[in-house]
């Protein structure tokens, strides 16, 4: 099996301009946790998902010291979502990206997702995007093969 037998061909896509406060909703209601960042040409620039929101939220210093965890008030996520609710996509988006393309095996896109930890891959094709392999979207197509 290919990787665009098992991709999303309508997965949710951002520009790197899109603010926090657009996106925020738009990826809650879509129901999927990474969305692919384009630029005006379609060209694959980055990914933006759950976890990078859920970074700013709480940077790395804090968690990395439990004596810090301890110091946040209550309120201290909520305030930190209102400080970023104008931030571009383009201030958290992912840049290092694994990618596959349409025409790999789907051994290669889970061999990915399992070595790296991935939840979500971008396909693309001589840098343009096409679409995104998840892991729910390699079970949801080999599943029935094994039921």
């Amino acid at each position: 099996m290919k990787v665009c037998d098992a991709m999303l061909e309508t997965p949710m896509t951002t520009t790197p301009e899109e603010t926090f406060r657009s996106l925020l909703p738009r990826q809650l209601a879509s129901r999927q946790a990474t969305a692919a960042v384009l630029d005006p040409e379609g060209r694959l620039v980055g990914v933006v998902g759950i976890h990078d929101i859920l970074r700013k939220i709480v940077p790395l210093h804090v968690d990395l010291d439990r004596r810090l965890m301890d110091m946040l008030h209550e309120g201290y996520a909520e305030e930190r979502l209102e400080r970023l609710k104008d931030t571009c996509v383009a201030d958290f988006m992912t840049r290092r990206l694994d990618t596959v393309a349409p025409d790999d095996f789907i051994t290669k896109a889970v061999a990915i997702i399992v070595k790296r930890r991935r939840k979500t891959l971008p396909v693309v094709r001589d840098g343009k995007f096409l679409g995104m392999i998840t892991r729910r979207s390699i079970l949801e197509r080999l599943g029935p093969a094994l039921l």
